[in-house]
């Protein structure tokens, strides 16, 4: 079984934020819909044994972001609240999910996900983890099943480090898949998305996948109690990340209580390339134009 580790951090005023039962309610949907695209699948797709877990959902009640003001997992604020949040969970190798409030995000998408390197020592050994924001319009859809793969997709091609991609495996050149009921179509499906068999191979050998975790981390912050100086810090991740703790976007202790290590150089460079990827697959958006339907074992189109 291969498992993939799900932490959840819902900011203040996100849709289902309100109570911890909503909150829970909210994840263990978007976790149980990876599951069934990524795990038992969809006719006309392969079953591919890609579980999702949760591992922690954190409530940041002191921290605001409005899905309008993002742009993606680029975002300083979404960086730096990610980059506390891993201290707080001991650096799990996860798919970090922060729910914004607000309909999409500035660019019209309903999420944003990536894979961030957490440490590099060449192309066979190097630690990844999924960052992933996700607004207001994602709930009850397959949102988090579609940014799942744009992590679990990203690999090296060969030994050189700028071979890093992010591209769908069956669609080469591009992040997204062209068959409209396929999980990474660019118009995320309303119902029984699929995968093929060149997905699942590539998200299979994803090193954010527990059991194919690689080299040790590079811890952003440490300390013993991180998530105790996160709460204390209410303004940490509420606005630029020249205010909120030790991030992976620069190289300062900015709060007392905080030990940073920096990041390496070629570190932020492959993070940096990574945002580039993604801003160039564009934005991931709702089906609001065809249903789905299976007749005679082929998949039809139908206006709505």
């Amino acid at each position: 079984m291969a498992t993939v580790d799900v932490v959840s951090v819902f900011t203040r005023g996100a849709r289902s934020s309100d109570t911890a039962e909503l909150r829970q309610t909210r994840v263990a949907n978007d976790i149980a819909r990876a599951t069934a695209v990524w795990s038992t699948g969809f006719f006309p797709g392969v079953s591919c044994n890609i579980n999702f877990n949760s591992l922690q959902v954190i409530f940041r009640d002191d921290v605001t972001l409005v899905a309008n003001t993002v742009p993606g997992i680029s975002d300083p604020r979404v960086v730096n609240l990610i980059s506390q949040t891993k201290a707080a969970v001991n650096n799990a190798v996860a798919i970090y999910v922060v729910y914004v409030s607000g309909p999409t995000l500035s660019s019209g998408a309903i999420g944003n996900a990536g894979p961030q390197f957490d440490n590099f020592v060449n192309t066979t050994n190097f630690r990844l983890v999924g960052n992933c924001v996700m607004s207001d319009d994602a709930i009850d859809t397959y949102a988090l099943a579609h940014e799942a793969g744009h992590v679990l997709f990203g690999r090296f091609l060969n030994n050189n480090s700028d071979s890093f991609t992010i591209n769908d495996p069956s669609n080469p050149g591009d992040g997204h898949n062209n068959i409209p009921n396929n999980i990474m179509f660019p118009f995320i499906p309303a119902s029984n998305p699929f995968i093929n068999a060149a997905q699942c191979n590539v998200a299979s050998q994803s090193r954010v996948i527990r059991e194919n975790v690689g080299a040790t981390p590079v811890l952003a912050m440490a300390g013993a109690d991180a998530f105790s100086s996160i709460t204390n810090n209410a303004a940490a991740a509420g606005s630029s990340s020249k205010k909120g703790g030790c991030c992976s976007c620069c190289d300062h202790d900015h709060h007392p209580g905080y030990i940073c290590v920096p990041i390496p150089k070629r570190v932020r460079k492959l993070n940096k390339h990574v945002f580039k990827l993604l801003k160039k697959i564009g934005p991931d958006k709702l089906n609001t134009k065809f249903n789905y339907i299976c007749k005679d074992k082929m998949i039809v189109l139908k206006h709505m």
